[in-house]
């Protein structure tokens, strides 16, 4: 399989680029020679894959570390097309990076069994309007927001046998004049193919209660050694989410947000903990969340 790979990436490369961006597109040939890194993991698991599955930036390829996913490999300047042999396991995934200039970090890179679309809204914390041009980034993909707010993410690693690690992956939505936030597609599972997530809300950076730092909701799941992979949601109390945690071994977990009334709820695959009410002050107060038992 890899064999076949490597001669089929070579002849796009002769021919001028096969369909898909398989053949590592270029933006342009300006740029630094350099290298890509990243992680390629497993949406099944949540970890590694292994045996190793080989990364390919033009003709450059290297192995990933069974260890951890990592990998690290030369590439040509201005590339923009990443690809992902898991040697017949789930096949060769295509991910876009930004234009080799120097070292680029692909982060992390999901693949899996099957492929979803990931499709959502970006909103103001303030006026509840749509955010038009906001970058949502999400398992690896990439996408921008329409005029109404909306992404929409192809190809996503999914699995249709568990949702555990897929609901612990960590979304990320940046735009311009608000802070960057992260967000969970937890609770949702695929409908025909689609998975739906709630709002992503940002905060103006001309709030006058913007987000502070480092942190004014803090709290802890319990017990210990089921914690990790818990999804803590902050919802403006009857409103729409402002915040999404996704809570290690620790068993820990924070948020900044503004001043108001808020609603905290848990999820760790079936296993749920009674909801929270928090009602923040002022946004440099802080409050101790009451310790949370996961049940189920």
């Amino acid at each position: 399989m890899k064999r076949l790979f490597f001669l089929l990436t070579a002849a796009c490369l002769i021919i001028g680029g096969c369909g898909g961006g398989g053949g590592g597109g270029r933006t342009g040939t300006t740029g630094t020679p350099g290298a890509v890194v990243g992680r390629v993991l497993n949406v099944e698991t949540g970890g590694p894959l292994s045996p190793a599955v080989t990364v390919q930036v033009g003709s450059n390829t290297a192995d990933t570390s069974v260890a951890d996913g990592s990998f690290t490999l030369s590439a040509p300047a201005g590339l923009t097309t990443l690809l992902v042999d898991t040697h017949g396991l789930f096949g060769v995934w295509t991910f876009t990076i930004p234009p080799v200039n120097g070292t680029v970090d692909a982060g992390d890179l999901w693949v899996g069994p099957q492929k979803v679309t990931l499709t959502g809204r970006v909103v103001d914390s303030t006026s509840a309007q749509p955010i038009s041009g906001a970058t949502v980034s999400f398992a690896g993909a990439v996408g921008k927001t329409n005029a109404q707010g909306i992404y929409s993410l192809a190809n996503v690693a999914y699995a249709n046998s568990t949702q555990t690690a897929f609901w612990g992956i960590q979304g990320s939505a940046v735009a311009t004049g608000f802070f960057a936030t992260t967000f969970s597609a937890a609770p949702s599972v695929a409908n025909n193919g689609v998975v739906t997530v709630a709002d992503v809300v940002l905060t103006p950076l001309s709030d006058t209660t913007p987000p502070g730092n480092p942190a004014n909701i803090i709290g802890r799941v319990t017990p210990s050694n089921k914690a990790s992979g818990t999804i803590v949601t902050l919802k403006i109390t009857g409103g729409n989410v402002v915040r999404i945690f996704s809570v290690d071994s620790s068993g820990d977990y924070s948020f900044w947000v503004p001043a108001g009334n808020y609603t905290v709820t848990y999820q760790n695959g079936t296993a749920t903990a009674p909801a929270q009410s928090v009602t923040l002050s002022s946004p440099d107060q802080v409050v101790h969340v009451p310790d949370v038992v996961l049940n189920g």
